[in-house]
């Protein structure tokens, strides 16, 4: 039987499902804009003082961790994905007992998966940075960095599903409260830990704050009483029950698969800008850390669609649902065009100081010079490029939420290594390092009119409701019982 939905969350689902929809759409993803760009500044304030007092040498450190922390984080977020859209359409069909179920299974897994993870990148961290041709110059800061990243990934990934299983419910406002104290504490511990132990300073830091917030979130939903938190009888749903396990294993392995195989690309990518030397690999990690303003409105609009359109597509509400799509990517492509223009605009009025934050380039030094101009061009030929990603992230967002999750995965592998590496490989011999940085803009335009394609004329539309294959079983089970009782 379902669980009474309470009055705060009813609200919630309603203003999702019959409320007007640009205006709901954008006050779901202003926090989760404000979140993302906040962590975004978290990286950038943590390059900044990495290049700052360590040098160019430490920077391509950051970006090495920062890969394998996204590739890692995405196996995370696959299982907070299919939890999220569980949740909401869950929430869109007034069941709360499953919401339970759902977060329970998702948090007991996460636990369990970011501790293995964290004592394997800790043994492994030198072959990994030695399999990818690390010049000597960056692999002693590379190695310790990497290494304290992993230590700090339990507490960054069980904080991340729990504000995805929030964001599912409709509620983006709490995740974002508590962004606040993660990120607030970082700007503090950053520069104090970076001093006084080095670039081990970073991930520590990393730790002490994500942990800090983890634990006051905790305390928050279950004060609260919000619909994810476990009383009483509903802790037994940290013992997961092997069908739900399995369905969200099932829908969360695409994703994460997804992000192996695009990080893993960026590895493959890294590894040719590596050959180049440390000049070029410090010029590539400085022109990265901008990418990501032009990345981070898309994700945060891709995230308010898929929770609304899960709500949507658990009510049946199919024509909203393309008004989502429609609307949201829109948003997106608006919002990503304008960061990106004022990134350029910044750099051209004011002699390269978005590069310069992370790259001393004042002329007093040649070799940070041609760090900064090598990092002007890669930044010329690749940031407009991250524009379509916003439609590719988009729409994936909303067949996601109907539990597509396969379909994404594959655009994304056909994308990465059937069209931007082999693209970069082929094209360096008559194109030099720039193959590398076209195939960047090569492949999220690729990536874009594939995606625009499966949301046109796949089949996502007719998927069932998530867990509608376990409403089934136990609905079997009750008749045959019920047919033995006779």
């Amino acid at each position: 039987m379902s669980a009474p939905v309470t009055a705060s969350t009813h609200a919630l689902a309603s203003r999702f499902v019959a409320g007007p929809i640009t205006p709901t759409l954008m006050r779901f993803a202003l926090p989760l804009l404000a979140t993302n760009l906040l962590h975004a500044a978290t990286g950038t304030w943590a390059a900044l003082w990495v290049g700052q007092l360590l040098g160019a040498n430490a920077l391509p450190a950051v970006a090495t961790a920062a890969v394998l922390l996204f590739m890692l984080m995405g196996a995370v977020m696959g299982m907070g994905t299919a939890a999220g859209v569980a949740i909401g359409q869950s929430l869109g069909a007034g069941d709360l007992h499953a919401v339970k179920r759902v977060a329970g299974c998702a948090l007991a897994f996460v636990t369990g998966f970011s501790l293995i993870v964290a004592a394997a990148g800790w043994a492994l961290a030198p072959l990994l940075i030695d399999a990818l041709g690390t010049p000597a110059e960056v692999r002693g800061y590379a190695v310790v960095h990497l290494r304290f990243t992993c230590l700090s990934m339990p507490a960054i990934f069980v904080y991340l599903v729990l504000v995805m299983m929030l964001r599912g419910t409709g509620d983006s406002r709490t995740p974002f409260r508590f962004t606040l104290v993660w990120i607030g504490l970082s700007l503090l511990l950053v520069p104090l830990l970076l001093r006084g132990l080095g670039i081990a300073g970073v991930g520590l830091a990393n730790l002490l704050s994500a942990g800090t917030a983890l634990a006051a979130l905790l305390r928050t939903i279950y004060r609260r009483r919000l619909p994810i938190a476990l009383h009483g009888d509903d802790i037994r749903h940290l013992r997961p029950e092997r069908a739900l396990l399995l369905l969200m294993l099932r829908r969360g392995v695409p994703m994460a698969l997804e992000s192996i195989v695009t990080q893993g690309a960026y590895f493959a990518l890294l590894g040719l800008v590596n050959r180049y030397g440390a000049t070029m690999a410090a010029a590539y990690a400085g022109a990265a850390q901008l990418w990501t303003y032009v990345q981070v409105p898309g994700n945060a609009l891709a995230a308010s669609m898929s929770a609304m359109a899960a709500m949507n597509i658990g009510a049946g509400r199919w024509q909203r649902v393309e008004q989502i799509a429609l609307r949201g990517c829109l948003a997106s492509l608006a919002v990503s065009t304008t960061a990106t223009l004022l990134i350029y605009a910044l750099g051209a009025a004011f002699d390269d100081l978005p590069l310069r934050l992370f790259i001393r380039g004042d002329g007093a030094d040649g070799a940070h010079g041609e760090v900064l101009a090598q990092a002007r061009r890669i930044n010329f030929i690749a940031l407009w490029g991250w524009i379509a990603l916003s439609i590719t992230m988009g729409l994936f967002a909303v067949v996601r939420a109907n539990g597509a999750m396969l379909a994404p995965t594959l655009v994304f592998v056909v994308t990465m290594w059937l069209f931007r590496v082999p693209f970069a490989v082929w094209l360096e011999p008559w194109l030099g390092s720039a193959a590398i940085w076209w195939s960047f803009p090569f492949g999220s335009i690729t990536s874009a009119l594939l995606a625009w394609a499966y949301y046109r004329w796949g089949r996502w539309r007719r998927r069932p409701l998530m867990l509608s294959p376990l409403a089934s079983t136990a609905a079997a089970a009750a008749a045959a019982d019920t047919h033995f009782g006779e």
